[in-house]
């Protein structure tokens, strides 16, 4: 038990690195989007971190070579949060499944709720969340064409799959606990 209670210390304090890390990375790429690699040393591109390309109907766009505007950068940068939030919103369910464990709870009610909540941020990032970030990014990106080839795409493939199977199955997970919690609450109170 007390190993449990040490690594979600550890645990805790990474999640809180990764919520301000993960937004400032994001932040970021969009400040120095249409930095091109050649532009700068490798190391202070982070290797290709602030060059991204992305897959529009008529093939794959760097987005460093986009004229971005001030308001076509502000929705690529939406849509990206977009994307990112359901990653967030995990982490503070992390924090708060990592905190029960710290204090010793595992199999409680609580918990149980907590990882149900994470199977449904699954679920939805993979039936919502992913399609419609891609959804706008495409849109910022083509928004300059010229008219007719300007896109607005939907697409769900096998990218959402693994997600939505993650999702599922911390569902069923979360279901699992609860009956285990339910166990050890009528063991604490049997004589």
């Amino acid at each position: 038990m007390d190993r449990i209670q040490k690594v979600s210390s550890y645990l805790l304090i990474i999640f809180n690195v990764l919520l301000i890390a993960l937004p400032l990375l994001i932040i970021l790429q969009w400040i120095f989007i249409e930095t091109k690699i050649t532009d700068v040393g490798s190391v202070i591109n982070f290797f290709g971190t602030f060059e991204r390309t992305i897959q529009t109907p008529e093939g794959f766009v760097n987005l460093s070579t986009i004229h971005w505007t001030p308001p076509l950068k502000i929705l690529g940068l939406s849509s990206d949060i977009l994307g990112l939030l359901p990653l967030l919103l995990s982490l503070f369910v992390l924090k708060s499944i990592f905190r029960n464990y710290q204090q010793g709870e595992i199999f409680s009610t609580a918990n149980a709720t907590h990882y149900r909540s994470l199977g449904w941020l699954f679920f939805l990032d993979a039936l919502l969340i992913k399609s419609l970030s891609n959804t706008l990014l495409v849109l910022a990106v083509t928004f300059t064409n010229p008219p007719g080839h300007r896109y607005l795409t939907v697409s769900f493939g096998t990218p959402n799959m693994k997600p939505l199977f993650c999702g599922i199955l911390v569902i069923v997970i979360s279901w699992v606990m609860l009956e285990a919690s339910k166990l050890q609450d009528e063991q604490k109170f049997t004589i």
